[in-house]
């Protein structure tokens, strides 16, 4: 579900000093959002922020960001959002949050502008940083073990929820305006509308992923692209976890394994027995 406009600022309030002023404060600008879980369940949450694709670096997520997601069991766990340049969608590298039944989580975003260090090791050298977009709430599939028809269990990703799941979400703008001569001048915090227009929204579980029923074209242009969007080194964990989500029993290995060598690629996919 969306959930609001986030906007990222760290430049001057305005392109240029108005007359008879003697300048302009700066303003460091991050986005908040607390996320209650009203269920008597714990559920994992994932937040996304998209934004327009191929902006130019001051006004692009990619490596200008920094995350820190408090829960009640975990303090500031600190992070960047993952993405790729030409993409529009990025995720906190701290992966999705998990909340207890009643508990409340906070994710803030903030513009990179700390000293370098692991968190992030080129941080913003200018002040001419501005990024909008919205932000998006899943609750995405998972593991679970779960009964084989034949007997045995085994491993396959499930919905988290047959039902929509409650929250109660608070967006923010928070911001720390700097005189000048580097001083605070002031600190402001405000509420932004939800996409809903309610406090109390009910989101719907996604689904298992399900492969296409075969004979299908495979469009190996549009997957090149799709694959671009994926860090490299999530590129191996994701086709594990996606061949790991097959349901063989009803999967059409003959006709996917025919599609891939019309499509000219390379390799096939065979069953083989699981242990139980």
């Amino acid at each position: 579900m969306e959930v609001s406009h986030f906007e990222l600022v760290w430049k001057p309030q305005a392109p240029a000093t108005p007359i008879g002023q003697t300048g302009i404060d700066k303003v460091f600008q991050g986005y908040f959002l607390e996320i209650t879980n009203l269920e008597s369940t714990a559920y994992s949450y994932a937040v996304e922020f998209v934004v327009a694709p191929g902006a130019p670096p001051e006004r692009n997520l990619t490596g200008n960001t920094v995350v820190f997601v408090d829960t009640p069991g975990v303090n500031n766990a600190p992070g960047v959002l993952n993405g790729n340049a030409a993409g529009n969608v990025f995720a906190p590298s701290t992966g999705t949050i998990t909340i207890q039944p009643g508990a409340t989580a906070l994710v803030a975003v903030l513009p990179s502008a700390f000293p370098a260090g692991p968190l992030d090791q080129t941080p913003l050298q200018g002040q001419n940083f501005e990024v909008r977009g919205y932000v998006r709430l899943r609750l995405p599939t998972v593991f679970r073990l779960v009964p084989r028809p034949n007997g045995g269990f085994t491993f396959r990703r499930v919905a988290q929820s047959a039902t929509p799941v409650r929250v109660m979400l608070t967006p923010q703008n928070r911001a720390v305006y700097y005189a000048q001569n580097g001083t605070v001048s002031d600190q402001t915090q405000s509420s932004l509308p939800t996409a809903s227009g309610m406090a109390v929204n009910a989101i719907t579980p996604d689904q298992p992923f399900i492969f296409p029923t075969f004979p299908v074209d495979l469009d190996l242009s549009r997957l090149e692209r799709m694959t671009a969007l994926i860090p490299e080194e999530d590129q191996s964990l994701m086709l594990a976890g996606l061949l790991a989500s097959i349901d063989t029993e009803a999967m059409d290995l003959t006709g996917m394994n025919a599609a891939m060598s019309q499509a000219g690629v390379g390799l096939a996919i065979e069953k083989r027995k699981v242990k139980a």
